[in-house]
């Protein structure tokens, strides 16, 4: 075998290698969002997280979009729901997208990194969590604050009492091999 030979087979299986550990994940899970109010504090539940990863745990790298239905969050109070639709403008903006392009692993604590959209405003994010393996499957449970300011938004409000800052913001996910 010729010297070329050799350097274009090893280099072929250092390739192969590296492309068998990124992995196609199918992802589901949910928001929940904790607001607070001068009189008081409440969360809303979101069930409708859906998307597609690419990962690679040895690099970080990935790629893919998981997204949420704006207009299905449930704080269990329909007026604060429907001022909500309202503030998010559901009707225009119906789904909220985060971009995944990291998810970086550090002992036990995970950052997913990543551009999200809401309602037409766009802006990185890191969420700050655990991920843990669960046979072929992957669970992630973490979170991040936010303000609607940030996202160009009016707070809503509830019986003319307008939301804090910030808004505490947590996702709950399974990742499925595909």
């Amino acid at each position: 075998m010729t010297y070329w030979k050799f350097v274009t087979l090893l280099l072929g299986l250092f390739w192969s290698m590296s492309q068998a550990q990124t992995a196609q994940y199918t992802i589901e899970g949910r928001v929940t969002y904790a607001a607070s109010y001068t009189l008081g504090r409440w969360e809303g539940t979101n069930t409708s997280v859906r998307g597609s990863v690419r990962w690679n745990p040895q690099t970080g790298e990935a790629s893919g979009q998981v997204c949420v239905e704006l207009g299905r969050f449930d704080s269990g109070n329909a007026l604060r729901d429907a001022d909500a639709r309202g503030v998010f403008d559901v009707s225009k903006y119906p789904l909220s997208c985060l971009e995944v392009e990291r998810i970086d692993q550090a002992g036990d604590e995970t950052t997913i990194s990543g551009n999200l959209e809401i309602s037409g405003t766009r802006r990185p994010v890191r969420i700050a969590g655990k991920l843990t393996r669960e046979g072929s499957t992957y669970r992630f449970v973490g979170g991040f604050n936010t303000s609607f300011s940030e996202w160009r938004l009016n707070p809503p409000s509830l019986l003319f009492l307008r939301v804090n800052d910030p808004v505490e913001v947590r996702l709950e996910a399974r990742a499925v091999l595909r």
